[in-house]
């Protein structure tokens, strides 16, 4: 039964722009708006949301709260979207709350001639059966991911106690504008009723938008201007320290400091004290972010997948590694910026492996990633196009293993999807 329900939720997607939520909002309010008395903590962000829902939820639940978390996208199971006290929603949950709402939406469009048009898609079914399922647990805080911008995703049907923002960049400009002060328009869109908004990036855009919201805002890059970060290159960890605090952080990557401190500052305003957010924090785990998969050799697992989280991967891997020292293995969906991706891929090293993700919305087969990739006039000249990732990470490895070939490690990244494929191939999960 959960199969053929997810086949048909995926199936559910579309490219289409919003003009407007008003009507989610109705369904919302047709459902009783669960989790309407919720302590609710909205996350936008072009990158980091995931890192930071996942050190404030350990820190909640640390400091003894139950915690619902709502993410995206999955590694492995649909089911890791929807977290309660860290565990997955369970099937038959996932089936009894798509049922219902499905049915509610259906007697709608009967109802009602302004909604038989009515047409909700993947990610906005997913956010009703989350909200529900959570309702029925009624936890002391909901940490919720948007989807895609803010102002017009579905997460934003409900209001929130505080609106964090993780930064702003290029990515999805088809949906999200073609600049940063649109971008900027859309994430500062969580902010609904003049709340707290916590954020980490210094961009005048985002800056003005946030004003034009709330009087009530903190820039903890300015308010922990004095922070220091070091990395644990033997450990992998990443080590911070501002106004005579000191924590460590079992994610590798100096990005990960401000990430750290949207949680950090959120903590605070709950009266968390140090010693249960280092406790929470030393829980953390969150997959495809800079996650090592093996030690001997290093292959590791990260879901950079646009400009901004590959330049972050870069300087990490140029913090352990020298140019030609790793091995990328990637591919990009048709909507990513291809130049920028592979300018900065390039800098690492000269031994790239693109694989196919043809079986994925937006997905290409290495071939048609060529012919993209030679009509924008990036260079092709000793890139390895190999549709099958198990055979490219074979070919990977044996290269590594070859008698002084330099080569130290494996890194595969470009898309959540290429990881889930490598899991599910490679890894055998």
């Amino acid at each position: 039964m959960i199969d053929s329900i997810l086949d048909e939720l995926f199936s559910l997607r579309t490219g289409k722009r919003r003009e407007n939520i008003d009507d989610l909002k109705l369904i919302y309010a047709l459902l009783g708006k669960p989790c309407n008395s919720v302590k609710v903590i909205h996350i936008a962000g072009t990158n980091g949301k995931g890192s930071t829902a996942t050190f404030l939820e350990n820190i909640l639940l640390e400091a003894g709260y139950n915690v619902g978390k709502f993410t995206s996208p999955h590694i492995l199971r649909y089911n890791e979207r929807i977290l309660y006290n860290r565990q997955m929603i369970d099937d038959e949950e996932i089936v009894e709350n798509y049922f219902f709402l499905k049915q509610m939406i259906e007697n709608c469009k009967r109802e009602n001639e302004n909604l038989k048009d009515i047409y909700l898609n993947f990610f906005e079914i997913t956010t009703f059966i989350a909200l529900m399922f959570f309702a029925k647990k009624n936890p002391d805080f909901l940490v919720i991911e948007t989807g895609l911008g803010g102002r017009l995703d579905a997460t934003n049907i409900i209001n929130s106690d505080i609106a964090l923002i993780t930064n702003i960049t290029f990515d999805h400009t088809a949906i999200l504008g073609n600049s940063l002060k649109e971008i900027a328009y859309e994430k500062a869109g969580i902010i609904k009723n003049g709340e707290l908004c916590l954020y980490a990036d210094s961009l005048a855009e985002l800056e003005e938008e946030i004003n034009k919201k709330t009087e009530n805002s903190v820039n903890i890059i300015k308010k922990y201007n004095d922070m220091e970060i070091e990395l644990d290159k033997i450990n992998y960890r990443t080590v911070i320290k501002f106004q005579n605090n000191k924590f460590i952080l079992p994610l590798f990557g100096k990005f990960q400091a401000n990430n750290f401190l949207l949680a950090y500052e959120t903590a605070k305003f709950y009266n968390i004290d140090n010693e249960t957010i280092q406790n929470g924090v030393n829980k953390v785990y969150w997959p495809a972010r800079f996650e090592f998969f093996s030690v001997e050799p290093p292959v590791i697992l990260d879901a950079a997948h646009n400009d901004d989280s590959i330049r972050k991967l870069i300087e990490n891997l140029t913090e352990i590694y020298k140019r030609n020292e790793v091995i990328i293995i990637t591919s990009l969906l048709a909507t990513k910026d291809f130049e920028k991706v592979f300018t900065k891929l390039e800098k690492i090293t000269d031994k790239i492996f693109i694989t196919s993700l043809k079986d994925t919305v937006n997905g290409l087969s290495s071939a048609e990633i060529r012919e993209k990739m030679i009509s924008l006039n990036i260079p092709v000249d000793g890139i390895i196009f190999e549709d099958n990732i198990l055979t490219a990470y074979k070919s990977a490895m044996n290269i590594i293993k070859g008698k002084n070939s330099g080569y130290k490690a494996i890194v595969i990244c470009g898309s959540f999807f290429e990881i889930a494929k490598f899991n599910r191939i490679v890894a055998d999960k």
